[in-house]
């Protein structure tokens, strides 16, 4: 059975008022302090942006993080 326009229109609403709650919430939340949010793009690599963590964390072996999958 089709929905009426009037049917569409409320679940579009009431998905626009949930997008809005969940952004509100983001936006109030506390910022996330995990690895992956706290350190640079490509630690260890030739890539990364900080030349502090260019090189390998064990200085003896040369790792190419690079190639390693």
């Amino acid at each position: 059975m089709r929905k009426s326009s009037k049917e569409r229109r409320g679940q579009y609403e009431q998905a626009k008022r949930i997008t809005l709650a969940e952004a509100a919430i983001a936006i109030k939340s506390k910022p996330s302090m995990t690895l992956s949010a706290t350190m640079p793009a490509y630690p260890y690599t030739s890539l990364c942006p900080d030349p502090s963590l260019r090189e390998p964390l064990i200085k003896g072996k040369k790792v190419d993080h690079e190639t390693e999958r």
